[in-house]
């Protein structure tokens, strides 16, 4: 299973958050925004490990001392729906609720509680089969007719009676949701230890503590989890343990039969049991081994070999976080071929889904291996009962082609606290979205570093490179450039509005700056039809890019008639040498004064604070 949504209240820098999780959830904004706060708030819910205090309530909350945050669940195994079955709504997921209350002797309360869905009707209820487990109950509801004529009605014959009118009624139901009175799964840290293993690799701590084996440090447990696969699939493995424990079962007593274990451990018995003899009791030894997996933890160390072989914990912050990555990026090849396995559903059982957080795993990694991480990451999100949440500030994490995956978090002030802004929604719709989708992926190749938008305060999409070269070559002889706005190729004219939609979506500030590209005032009698549909296609289309700016957050800047008219560039040298460089030939040679006024403009309002 995997977290469908999370809604955070009165936790940290938190008031009330809202936010929908993906396969992949990619966590942008800038510092001391609430990042790590979300991630702390899933955290508290899924681990018993993650403890609250006082400063962990929201100073601007008022009155109110209650943290509490849900979790809605999907894509549950069939084993996930066995086990957490009480809870399961019509649609196949369940909501959970984590909360604390901080008493007034500054104790803090928590408890654990599922969301219950009942039909309005009573007699449909599971928890009413008691009352319904007769005739006389059941004679004025619909249910007399899903019971056999005659003999004795049993609860089980209600509740399989419940289930076949709710499956043939389904959509006349209406149903009702309360949040139990009673603890998730009974006893505290029963049902949470249920729910999927949550593993946070945090930014900031001491990275020698990470990489030790033992304990709670990320990467004993991912090597935990590692070596756990492994026992279950390898046949090495397999073949390892079936051997230890035929040694096991020669070194304990056999029921009835001659005892056929060694004589050291008989005679070890026999001086015990003499020693005892005046007590009258016997004295058996019997080796119970660690389970197969200890025994990797026991006698573990990770070396690393740069020259100098030694611990990992004594090598450098750098490399001790590649060592942690590059196990995800082994987990990840592991799972590649991983083809599901048939099994029995039993009653209850911990959930065999993964859910990874990860604080800006791009520190310490040059931008190449930050690539490599960015995928590793990726195919562990894809992968079957897997989940990642991810807080970066780097676009090499940021594809823009799944837009859906992306969360920006906010802070606009302390009393209205972090807030995000996602697009849930299809942009691409209408008879032409696959076209629309087709130019939009294709944009990737003509600008791999458009992610680059979601980091900047303001953006300025752009028709193509020479744009992209000049804007801030110009603002920096200009003095106003700002390092905050962002440039965006978007490979042609007829790709702003699909950049405009996804501005839109996420309430990014932009301008879209694009040629007016007019019709000559005298069409020639001679004109190619061909050439002047194409002309006229391009300038109407002027119309199209206006009508998808939202004017509360975009605005327009256009060059008329052209880049090259605006600018004073010499068309015929933009054709010899290329557009961008006859650009930059010809701003180097004059000063800032002698720049066009319009092309002034443009540059002003782009980078404007």
């Amino acid at each position: 299973m995997k977290i469908q949504k999370a809604k955070i209240h009165n936790y940290r820098s938190i008031c009330e958050l809202e936010m929908i999780c993906e396969h992949l959830v990619i966590l942008l904004g800038p510092n001391n925004h609430g990042k790590s706060n979300i991630l702390s708030a899933i955290e508290f819910v899924l681990t018993s490990s993650a403890k609250l205090t006082d400063a962990d309530f929201n100073i601007f909350c008022g009155d109110d001392k209650e943290i509490w945050v849900e979790i809605t669940f999907h894509e549950l195994t069939e084993q996930e729906k066995t086990t957490f079955k009480k809870y399961c709504r019509q649609d196949g997921t369940f909501c959970i609720r984590k909360s604390a209350r901080l008493q007034e002797d500054g104790k803090i309360d928590i408890g654990l509680h599922g969301y219950c869905q009942e039909p309005d009707e009573l007699w449909l209820r599971e928890s009413q089969v008691g009352s319904f487990a007769n005739r006389d109950a059941i004679t004025n509801v619909p249910l007399k007719d899903y019971v056999p004529a005659s003999g004795r009605i049993t609860q089980d014959i209600i509740r399989d009676a419940q289930k076949r009118y709710i499956a043939e009624h389904l959509s006349e139901i209406t149903y009702h949701e309360a949040l139990e009175a009673t603890l998730f799964i009974g006893p505290k840290n029963i049902g949470g230890g249920l729910l999927p293993d949550f593993y946070l690799i945090p930014a900031v701590r001491d990275l020698t503590d990470e990489t030790k084996i033992k304990g709670a440090s990320a990467f004993g447990k991912l090597l935990s989890r590692t070596i756990h696969e492994m026992a279950e699939r390898d046949p090495k493995f397999q073949e390892l343990r079936n051997n230890v424990d035929k040694l096991v079962q020669t070194l304990n007593r056999s029921e009835g039969g001659e005892d056929k274990r060694p004589v050291q451990l008989i005679e070890l018995e026999k001086t015990i049991e003499t020693e005892l003899k005046e007590w009258g009791v016997g004295v058996e030894i019997e080796v119970i081994p660690p389970s197969f997996e200890r025994f990797f933890e026991i006698g573990t160390n990770l070396h690393l070999d740069d020259g100098v072989r030694t611990l990992a914990e004594n090598k450098g912050h750098g490399l001790q976080r590649v060592v942690i990555f590059a196990l995800f990026r082994a987990w990840a090849h592991s799972l590649r071929n991983l083809a599901g396995e048939g099994s029995v559903n039993v009653p209850r059982i911990s959930s065999e889904s993964i859910i990874f957080a990860i604080e800006e795993p791009e520190l310490f990694l040059h931008p190449h291996a930050q690539k490599k991480m960015a995928q590793a990451i990726q195919e562990i999100a894809k992968s079957p009962n897997h989940q990642v949440l991810v807080c970066s500030h780097s676009s090499h994490f940021v594809d823009l082609d799944n837009y859906r995956n992306i969360c920006i978090v906010s802070k606009e002030s302390p009393q209205r606290g972090t807030g995000v802004r996602q697009c849930t929604t299809e942009l691409f719709e209408g008879t032409s979205s696959q076209e629309k989708k087709k130019r939009f992926h294709a944009a990737h190749w003509i600008n791999p570093d458009r992610g680059e938008m979601f980091f900047a305060k303001r953006v300025a999409f752009v028709e193509g490179e020479t744009e992209k070269v000049i804007f801030p070559y110009l603002a920096q002889k200009m003095n106003c450039f700002n390092q905050e706005v962002s440039i965006i190729d978007c490979g042609s004219k007829f790709n702003l509005p699909l950049y405009s939609l996804i501005a839109n979506a996420f309430k990014i500030p932009y301008i879209v700056v694009y040629d007016e590209d007019p019709l000559p005032n005298l069409i020639p009698s001679d004109i190619d039809p061909q050439k002047l549909a194409e002309l006229r296609r391009v300038f109407e289309f002027n119309q199209h890019i206006n009508s998808t700016i939202d004017p509360s957050i975009g605005n327009v800047c256009i060059l008329s008639p052209h880049f090259e008219g605006a600018s004073g560039v010499s068309t015929s040298q933009g054709e010899k040498i290329g557009k961008p460089l006859a650009a930059l030939d010809h701003f180097s040679t004059i000063t800032s004064d002698a720049i066009p006024h319009c092309i002034k403009e443009i540059v002003r309002i782009i980078y404007s604070s």
